[in-house]
């Protein structure tokens, strides 16, 4: 069976929407493939009418599961026709692609937590400025410290790349490896903590990884750190096994081979972040992550929490999805949440400070994992708490005030 991200009709409603905003002539093409590796353009994007040559690009960026890189071109495209869309309704007809077609967007899962299967939370925000309201402290400035604890967590998170397998043999696709790419982060010396989803690496239009087959990819992660820029010296490690994992709370912790470099476990938020949908947006969440297996990326402008509790996390974004894994962290870079997934905003964007916002994100809070470790995996919990011993010290700062409370 031929590897296709979308199905054939979904795949001709993209390329109706394509045609239908005028994005089938020479100029728009380029623009569309615009960061696509320039060898993968080259051969199968020259040729023929332009029509003729959106639909046999976008039918060859389809059946391409991923690049040597771990790029995907299909994903890049899709967000360059999102932003080349400029909130024409077709817009919506690539965004609902792209949650189709990335691992981490929520049309991806066939489950998702209860949290995420209601209604959205960004739902009940105005989307626009005038109607939303944003909290801005008289002193939003940050101590220079913060710039450089990020610096410093940042070493200890880290790109994934995981071998699929198929009935215990190791795939390939083109006669490269066939891969899937997350996020993941040191969470106890010797463990690194990811999505689960991360690890199974199956699309929508696969079955799920076998248990065998889950087993094999999780005992042959490559772990990428210090992936800063495209030639950095990266630092790889590999995993030796999977040895907790939970598909409903999505997340899978990996033990590392011995005698790889030490890095400092991440230190975990005690509490977690409480913000109630009816309040005012004000804080912010911090992510480091690696979005469609490219070099490390840090969102930290506008990532405001909508929504906080012990079941859930959700925050809106602009960054791109492929950052499946990541650490959530607060503004003293305690971990908050694991960052699952992303949602569409039905209802359309919300705009904040004059930038529109897609996407909404969503966790799962970090004291959620640690209670399913203590109950189903003792050992692996003992070991993450005795960890955050040694972990990255959080620098003393001020109780934050709850949103709405007076001092």
């Amino acid at each position: 069976m031929t590897f296709q991200y979308l199905t054939d009709e979904a795949l001709r409603e993209v390329q109706r929407a394509a045609i239908d905003l005028g994005f089938a002539t020479d100029k728009a093409l380029e623009s569309l493939s615009a960061g696509i590796s320039p060898r993968f353009v080259g051969m199968y994007l020259d040729g023929g009418t332009p029509i003729g040559t959106l639909v046999s690009f976008t039918n060859r960026m389809n059946q391409t599961r991923a690049l040597g890189s771990g790029e995907v071109p299909l994903l890049k495209w899709l967000h360059n026709a999102i932003t080349m869309a400029a909130e024409q309704p077709e817009q919506r007809v690539f965004q609902r692609a792209l949650e189709i077609a990335s691992v981490d967007g929520a049309a991806a899962h066939t489950e998702l937590p209860s949290a995420a299967a209601g209604p959205m939370d960004v739902q009940a925000l105005p989307g626009s400025d005038g109607a939303l309201e944003v909290v801005v402290d008289a002193d939003d400035t940050l101590d220079v410290g913060f710039l450089h604890r990020g610096a410093q967590v940042s070493r200890s998170v880290a790109k994934l790349v995981v071998r699929r397998h198929f009935d215990g043999v190791p795939a390939e696709r083109g006669g490269r490896p066939d891969i899937g790419v997350g996020t993941g982060w040191v969470i106890a010396p010797g463990l690194l903590i990811t999505n689960h989803h991360v690890i199974a690496a199956r699309q929508v239009t696969e079955a799920r990884a076998a248990p065998g087959d889950f087993a094999l990819q999780g005992g042959s992660v490559e772990v990428q750190f210090d992936f800063y820029h495209a030639d950095s010296a990266v630092h790889v490690v590999r995993s030796s096994g999977c040895v907790a994992f939970d598909e409903g709370l999505d997340y899978a912790v990996l033990r590392l081979t011995e005698g790889a470099a030490p890095r400092a476990p991440l230190c975990l938020r005690p509490t977690h972040l409480h913000k109630p949908n009816s309040t005012a947006l004000r804080e912010r969440v911090n992510v480091l992550q690696h979005p469609d297996g490219g070099p490390m990326r840090l969102g930290f402008r506008d990532n405001f929490v909508v929504t906080g509790d012990e079941s859930v996390l959700t925050y809106l974004t602009d960054t791109s999805g492929g950052s499946s894994g990541s650490p959530i962290c607060d503004d003293r870079w305690s971990v908050a949440a694991l960052h699952r997934g992303f949602r569409t905003i039905p209802s359309g964007p919300v705009t904040v400070w004059g930038k529109a916002i897609h996407q909404e994100n969503y966790g799962t809070p970090i004291g959620r994992v640690l209670q399913h470790l203590a109950a189903h995996h003792p050992a692996v919990h003992e070991e993450v708490v005795a960890g955050q011993k040694p972990a990255i010290p959080s620098p003393a700062a001020p109780v934050l005030v709850p949103t709405g409370s007076h001092t």
